[in-house]
């Protein structure tokens, strides 16, 4: 390698001139220096844009509750528990045989006709009396069978309001039930002569309103649920705006799932088979339908 000032040879791997000291342009140094150097920015860089992950929407919230397993167990018990019922109803009634000692001067054959006009009876009411758990069994299995159906399809409310429609028929019922009870002991009360019939009468108005009052406070918050799930079905995109599932109908479920499996220890401790068979029964659908209301609960509040 030349110098470029005053030509002197120099050693290809030399930095300066050995004659006048002169930088020298090493190729070698060029490339390493190139090698360490940082790649120039981009002239127009794009900013990084973080998205959050889609959530559900709540209608996919209500199939995918409605859909489960559990929703599909809780009406098939739903369903034994009726049919549990009429049976209780009717092997109850239809033994009322057993008290022909009673009737010795008739005619044995007379006493077994009865029984049998009443046990046919009996099952006729047994079956009337279960018309409302009929019709609320029909509408869970229209929900559970629309919410397993394809998503691209629109969610069908019909089952639960055949179920709603029940529950305020029932809700009527009880007022004007109440109102009837209210009306008979203001009467009572009015046309008592002793201070002691008033007071009797005070008592059981303020213990028929504390029960009457337990009860459609029950049932509202039972048309409260199926109102918020009316409402998810109807939200297909975004937040979920309206009310959502009561957790006092999820707790009162649970309570009443405990009292029944007391009951059906105890009627099997009484070797009464029919009995601990409906309590069981009983006790599922309850605690099912507790753990439902909660899993509803939790689904809608991820929306929020």
């Amino acid at each position: 390698m030349f110098c470029s000032k005053c030509g002197t040879r120099n050693p290809d791997n030399a930095n300066f001139c050995q004659g006048c000291g002169s930088p020298l342009n090493n190729p070698s140094q060029e490339r390493t220096e190139n090698f360490y150097q940082s790649p120039p920015p981009a002239a127009n860089p794009e900013p990084t844009v973080y998205s959050e992950p889609a959530s559900q929407s709540p209608l996919e919230a209500l199939r995918k509750v409605a859909s489960s397993a559990l929703f599909r167990f809780t009406a098939f018990a739903f369903c034994s528990l009726i049919l549990s019922n009429i049976l209780v109803m009717f092997d109850t009634s239809y033994f009322w045989g057993i008290y022909s000692e009673i009737f010795n001067n008739i005619d044995p054959s007379i006493v077994n006709e009865a029984s049998r006009y009443l046990g046919s009876f009996s099952l006729v009411t047994a079956i009337i009396s279960q018309v409302p758990s009929i019709l609320i069994a029909i509408g869970l299995w229209m929900t559970y069978a629309t919410a397993a159906s394809k998503k691209d399809k629109p969610f069908n409310t019909s089952g639960l309001t055949m179920i709603k429609v029940i529950y305020v028929i029932e809700l009527v019922a009880v007022c004007i039930l109440l109102a009837l009870c209210m009306v008979a002991l203001l009467i009572a009360s009015i046309t008592s002569t002793s201070s002691e019939d008033a007071m009797l009468a005070f008592v059981s108005v303020l213990i028929i309103d504390v029960v009457f009052g337990v009860i459609i406070f029950w049932l509202a918050m039972i048309l409260k649920s199926l109102n918020a799930a009316k409402k998810a079905a109807s939200e297909e995109s975004g937040r979920h705006t309206g009310k959502n599932a009561s957790a006092f109908i999820g707790v009162i479920c649970y309570i009443g799932g405990v009292i029944n499996i007391i009951t059906a220890i105890t009627s099997l401790a009484s070797r009464s088979i029919s009995g601990f068979c409906n309590c069981a029964i009983g006790a599922a659908v309850q605690i099912c339908f507790g753990v439902l209301i909660f899993r509803f609960r939790g689904e809608m509040k991820k929306l929020k």
